[in-house]
């Protein structure tokens, strides 16, 4: 699956003119706590497109993270949004009833987009192999209409699945969102946190 790739490197960093083991310290330092206060930044941009809980985008659960911490000599983080679709289940306050026992009227409630909640008909919570849940939708044969990359997983059984963190970010982005932000509203950051580093290196 495809991910949401945010880089930040040095080669961007006009601010810099020498090199020095001071200056070396204090970049790594900036840049690793310019990516973990953009991290979070687009975890909230993300939610505002999609309903994911924050314990989903947190960086322990590695959907957005920073990937690559820069350290010396290497100067640049890397922060990635999973590609992978989201099970619809996670969007549905209903869980997985007893002994095959429907939802009442089959139909299950889903918010995809916070305060937009939707029906599903002849859906229910199912208890997966690996003891997540997912939401599957039974048809006449086709496709669910209308689904997101639904997987079949029996006769006119059909898995369906909301979008993945990549396309939340994606969607943040447009009219000068995420995207931008990294290459303005960041590296104004970075230089300020670069200064307060290298006064804390001059001054300790």
């Amino acid at each position: 699956m495809s991910a949401a790739v945010i880089v930040l490197e040095f080669d961007k960093v006009s601010f810099i003119k020498e090199m020095s083991p001071a200056v070396d310290t204090a970049l790594t330092r900036a840049l690793n706590r310019t990516a973990d206060r953009d991290r979070t930044k687009f975890a909230r941009a993300a939610r505002t497109q999609i309903n994911f809980p924050a314990s989903y985008v947190s960086p322990s659960n590695k959907r957005l993270w920073v990937k690559t911490r820069a350290r010396k000599g290497a100067f640049t983080t890397v922060i990635e949004g999973r590609g992978t679709p989201t099970s619809l289940a996670r969007f549905s306050k209903q869980s997985a009833l007893a002994g095959g026992t429907r939802h009442r009227g089959g139909k299950i409630n889903v918010t995809v987009k916070p305060g937009q909640t939707k029906s599903i008909s002849r859906a229910f919570i199912i208890r997966l192999k690996n003891n997540n849940l997912g939401l599957a939708v039974r048809t006449n044969g086709s496709a669910p209409h209308g689904a997101y990359r639904p997987k079949p997983i029996g006769k006119n059984l059909w898995l369906l699945y909301g979008p993945s963190v990549d396309q939340a970010l994606s969607a943040a982005s447009k009219d000068g969102g995420v995207f931008e932000e990294m290459s303005d509203d960041s590296l104004e950051f970075l230089e300020a946190e670069f200064n307060r580093q290298m006064e804390l290196l001059e001054n300790g």
